[in-house]
């Protein structure tokens, strides 16, 4: 299981939105969790992946795409290896 980590200085709440109108917010297969939040700087978004095989799936069927097309800035990815993973829905 992989904890993938999207840290963007300079987006903003409505560039999120617009990336949800494009992509949708059906459950992509092979995502756990995904969480979206404001940060001081920017825009965070924190998802629980089966593996990288899925994240890269499903940044192929358009989220890049989506990211691109709302003007967002480069986020910064950070991956790491879900040791736990309790207390979800």
């Amino acid at each position: 299981m992989i904890c993938r980590t999207y840290d963007v200085p300079g987006a903003t709440v409505d560039q999120y939105d617009q990336v949800v109108e494009k992509v949708g917010m059906e459950k992509p297969e092979g995502v756990h969790a995904h969480i979206a939040m404001k940060t001081d700087d920017g825009f965070r978004v924190v998802e629980v992946w089966d593996s990288a095989d899925a994240i890269d799936r499903y940044m192929q069927s358009g989220l890049g795409d989506a990211m691109q097309q709302a003007n967002l800035p480069q986020p910064t990815i950070t991956d790491h290896q879900v040791h736990a993973f309790d207390w979800a829905d």
